[in-house]
C-alpha cells in the first residue's frame, strides 16, 4: 500500500504559517513497462486524516491585502475545505508522470463577499500544468469568510512528494539548458507573447519532454502559461541517459 504526504505549507506576506500533514492511502495497480512509463490507476483517496493540531484561536494577525485584510485562521480554514479535492488533483498526475512530486504557491485576491476574484502558480516545481491547472481550479472554488476593509491579496503553498515505491529522477541544474533556452525563446516570445516565467520539466530519454508545467509572479501573464508549457514540450532536451531528469528554469520572453 502507497502513503501521500500532502503538506499545506503556510502562508505567504511574512506571517507564521499553520501546517497540515495529510496523509492519503492508494491502491498499487500492477502494469508492465518501466517506472516512469507505466500507466498507473491510483485510485482516489479513501481517507484523508489531517495530522495537524487544530487551528489556533484567533490572534489578531492578518495576512494584508491591497486594500483589505483577512485572519491567517480563516485562510487556513478555507484551504482545508478543498484539501481533497486538491488530492484529487495529485493522484490523477500520477497516472501522466509516476514520479510527479513538488511544490505550488498558489497567489489568491479574494472578493469582498468572500469568493476568489482570481488565484495562479506564482511558483511551482512540480512540472505538470494539468495537474497544476486543477489545483488552481479547486483553489478558485474556495469561499473564504469576508475579508475586512476591501478585497484582499495573499500567498499560500501546498507541497506534495512522489509515490513512495518510484524513483526520483536526477536533478538537473538549469545550466544544462542554456544552449536550448537561448534557441527556443524567441520562438516561445512568438507564439504566446512576453513574460517572465519560471518552467519545470521531467526529461525522458531521447531529450523528449515527459512533462512540463510553469508559474509566473504577474497575474496579466498567467493567461500565457499554457502555450508557454506547449511550447516547451516541443523542445527537445539534453539526453539524460537511463532514468528522466528534473529541470527548473526561468524564461524571459
Amino acid at each position: 500500500m502507497r502513503t501521500r504526504r500532502f503538506a499545506d505549507e503556510g502562508f505567504g506576506v511574512a506571517l507564521g504559517s499553520i501546517g497540515v500533514l495529510i496523509v492519503v492511502a492508494t491502491g498499487s495497480a500492477a502494469c508492465g513497462g518501466s517506472a516512469h512509463t507505466e500507466q498507473r490507476e491510483p485510485t482516489a483517496p479513501a481517507s484523508v486524516n489531517a495530522r495537524a493540531s487544530a487551528p489556533r484561536q484567533d490572534d489578531g494577525m492578518r495576512v494584508e491585502g491591497l486594500s483589505g485584510t483577512i485572519s491567517e485562521r480563516a485562510v487556513h480554514e478555507g484551504i482545508q475545505t478543498r484539501m481533497t479535492d486538491f488530492m484529487k488533483c495529485v493522484s490523477k498526475g500520477y497516472r501522466r508522470i509516476d514520479m510527479l512530486g513538488g511544490s505550488i504557491e498558489l497567489a489568491f485576491r479574494v472578493r469582498l463577499d468572500g469568493s476568489v476574484a482570481w488565484a495562479f502558480p506564482k511558483s511551482s516545481d512540480v512540472g505538470d500544468r494539468e495537474t497544476e491547472r486543477c489545483v488552481v481550479d479547486v483553489a478558485r472554488r474556495v469561499v473564504f469568510v469576508r475579508p475586512q476593509g476591501g478585497e484582499a491579496e495573499f500567498t499560500h503553498p501546498l507541497s506534495f512528494d512522489p509515490l513512495d515505491d518510484v524513483r526520483p529522477p536526477v536533478q538537473w541544474s538549469a545550466v544544462r539548458l542554456e544552449e536550448v533556452i537561448a534557441e527556443r525563446s524567441d520562438e516561445v516570445a512568438s507564439a504566446c507573447g512576453h513574460g517572465e516565467f519560471v518552467v519545470t520539466s521531467y526529461v525522458d530519454r531521447g531529450g523528449r519532454v515527459l512533462g512540463a508545467g510553469a508559474a509566473t509572479t504577474d497575474d496579466a501573464a498567467a493567461s500565457k502559461l499554457d502555450c508557454v508549457v506547449r511550447s516547451v514540450h516541443e523542445w527537445t532536451m539534453p539526453d539524460p541517459g537511463s532514468y528522466p531528469a528534473k529541470v527548473t528554469f526561468a524564461l524571459s520572453l
